[in-house]
């Protein structure tokens, strides 16, 4: 019987040309989102680096060099090992069973993805250069989700980019590549706000769990993408009768679980919450729900400061102007949103408008201006601005050139051991 069979090669026959297509769909990936973001983040982080290389003093001031060292003084990335930084050192070796009760005060989700990082490893990993690979890449995913979100705001492929670019030079944007929870933070708001914006309820509800655990500011994440769900509904209450709704007390489960830590290795389970009691260095922090009282006074200190009439000490400067006037700029961004794009614009305003509560209801705006590195409102109405009025695209390029240049100089005061936020 005859086959029919086509031979697929002819012994000897070379093989057929894989064609443009084919051939070019195999580096596809090259150009995708995650792999620029990722080579955009990894340059910003080996500029970081270098600076910290070529302008760090050998000897830094002692007073920003944490006690608890976790590595050393000689290490490519002991830059990132500043001030607030050594509480999260000493979480990720002993978690919160050290003598030290401040370090309750700070949250242990980046202390753990740090530790697991360094476990994983067996130990080949030391705890700073875990730390830095943990912030890389929650820098990148957090840049990615930035990007996706500029995507859902602005039409082509720059605007989105310049959303990035805002938030990659940001004034307190090395908070991102130093041994703080700053990226992690971000990675999970931004990734939670996204799957909001695309109707992911589940996955938006999987990542604010995690969210609730890495700081109390997760709060107004939690409201942002509450208001994104109600205008998924056409701000209808009956819209609200929903199981997805059942996603955002469930958020704060993360937070019961930081309790429940806490409990088991403190006995306290509010120990993070009373921290800060009796401790002379921050006996700033003074709970008091009237923030106007507190903007009030931080304006004044503001004016007199820029007036002249007081000096303009490092300490004013970096805890009382700086902050000030990034409130300023969120309060103004809040707004433009809301006026700009209207009921779209709703829940990112008002997650603008609830940050200013949130960070101002301890009687101070001390660190603030890192505080506000998560509040994407920013980023989304700077672009917005250039993006509604083309004649003045130049000025977003300016803004972006002068945050890059305060933030290289806050960047110098941080690894040479000066007070930074």
């Amino acid at each position: 019987m005859t086959s029919t069979a086509v031979p697929s090669r002819v012994a000897g026959q070379a093989e057929p040309e894989r064609t443009e297509a084919e051939r070019s769909s195999r580096w596809a990936w090259l150009n995708g989102d995650y792999a620029r973001v990722f080579a955009v983040v990894l340059a910003w982080n080996v500029v970081l680096i270098a600076v910290a290389y070529l302008f760090g003093p050998s000897s830094p001031a002692s007073e920003g060099v944490p006690k608890t060292g976790i590595g050393s003084t000689a290490s490519l990335l002991a830059h990132t090992y500043r001030w607030d930084a050594g509480n999260y050192g000493e979480i990720a070796v002993h978690a919160y069973t050290g003598s030290y009760a401040p370090t309750r005060a700070f949250y242990p989700v980046f202390p753990i993805l740090v530790w697991l990082v360094h476990t994983v490893s067996f130990g080949t990993i030391g705890l700073l250069l875990a730390g830095f690979l943990v912030n890389l890449v929650a820098t990148w995913l957090a840049a990615v989700a930035l990007l996706k979100i500029g995507r859902h705001f602005f039409d082509g492929e720059r605007a989105p980019w310049l959303v990035v670019a805002a938030f990659l030079t940001a004034p307190a944007a090395f908070f991102l590549h130093a041994f703080y929870s700053e990226a992690v933070f971000c990675a999970l708001g931004f990734w939670a706000y996204l799957f909001a914006l695309r109707r992911q309820w589940l996955w938006m509800g999987l990542t604010l769990i995690p969210l609730t655990a890495s700081r109390i500011t997760a709060a107004v994440f939690v409201g942002l993408c509450f208001l994104e769900f109600w205008r998924s509904k056409d701000w209808k209450l009956r819209g609200l009768l929903s199981w997805n709704l059942l996603w955002f007390p469930a958020a704060f489960l993360g937070l019961g679980g930081v309790l429940l830590y806490m409990k088991l290795q403190t006995g306290d389970a509010f120990a993070s919450f009373n921290a800060l009691k009796g401790v002379k260095s921050w006996s700033y922090h003074k709970f008091n729900p009237n923030i106007l009282e507190t903007l009030w006074g931080e304006a004044k200190l503001t004016a007199h400061a820029l007036l002249g009439d007081v000096p303009m000490d490092s300490w004013t400067l970096m805890s009382h102007v700086l902050p000030m006037i990034g409130l300023a700029l969120l309060f103004a961004s809040s707004v433009y949103v809301l006026v700009a794009l209207r009921a779209k614009g709703i829940p990112l305003a008002l997650f603008g408008f609830a940050s200013i509560v949130m960070l101002t209801m301890n009687s101070n705006v001390v660190s603030v201006h890192r505080y506000l590195l998560p509040c994407l409102v920013m980023y989304v109405a700077l672009v917005l601005f250039g993006e509604r009025r083309p004649r003045l695209r130049g000025a977003v390029h300016i803004v972006l050139y002068a945050n890059a240049l305060v933030c290289g100089t806050i960047y110098i005061r941080f690894i040479t051991g000066f007070w930074a936020g």
